[in-house]
Order: C-alpha cells, then sequence, then structure tokens
C-alpha cells in the first residue's frame, strides 16, 4: 500500500506535470496566433516589446504582443514549477529545501527582471 507521503508526492508531481504542459501550450498557442496575424499582414515591429506595453499591443491584436507573451509565458513555467516546489517543501517542513528552491527561485527572477530591462 502505498504511503499518505508517497501519495501527496505524487499529486504534487502532476501538479507540476500540468503545470510545465500548460505553460508549454499557452506558449504554444499564443506563438501561433502572433505568427498567424503577422502572415495576414499586420505589422510586426522589429524592437523588443516591454511588458507594461503587452495590454495595448494585445487589444490591438498586433503580432509583437501575442509573440512577446508567448515567449514571456515559457521563460516563466519554469519559475512556477520551482515555486511549486517552495510551497511543497514548505509544506512538509523541509528547510533545507525551502531554503534551496527559494533561492534558485529568486536567482530565475532576477533573471527575468534583468532581461525585462
Amino acid at each position: 500500500m502505498m504511503g499518505a507521503e508517497s501519495a501527496r508526492a505524487i499529486d504534487v508531481n502532476r501538479l507540476i506535470f500540468h503545470v510545465l504542459r500548460g505553460g508549454v501550450v499557452a506558449a504554444i498557442v499564443l506563438v501561433v496566433i502572433g505568427l498567424l496575424l503577422a502572415a495576414s499582414g499586420a505589422p510586426v515591429t522589429s524592437d523588443a516589446l516591454r511588458p507594461y506595453r503587452l495590454p495595448g499591443s494585445l487589444a490591438a491584436l498586433q503580432p509583437a504582443g501575442f509573440l512577446s507573451l508567448g515567449i514571456l509565458v515559457l521563460i516563466l513555467t519554469p519559475a512556477a514549477r520551482v515555486l511549486l516546489s517552495v510551497v511543497y517543501f514548505t509544506k512538509e517542513r523541509d528547510r533545507a529545501y525551502v531554503a534551496i528552491t527559494l533561492t534558485v527561485f529568486l536567482v530565475l527572477m532576477a533573471g527575468v527582471a534583468i532581461g525585462l530591462r
């Protein structure tokens, strides 16, 4: 028989699987929408789109907005996985793994913040 801890670990692994798969699928859908808009003749800017400009770009159905959001979702998907691990290890009261995983999460977020500047 499977213990409660094993069942909990399997549930967390299943949740992480769904987050990773959902993030990749969402990113693909956004990029494909951006490519379809570009193929239909909508202009695509060559400069990087800043995150604060995303809502307006998406509302105007600009390809650059969808492409940028797709890439951002793809970049943040592994960070969401690490954040789920932090939550799991916190519930398990495993301080060492919480510290290690939280450090990894902070490094990932610092990289994203630096890249968005």
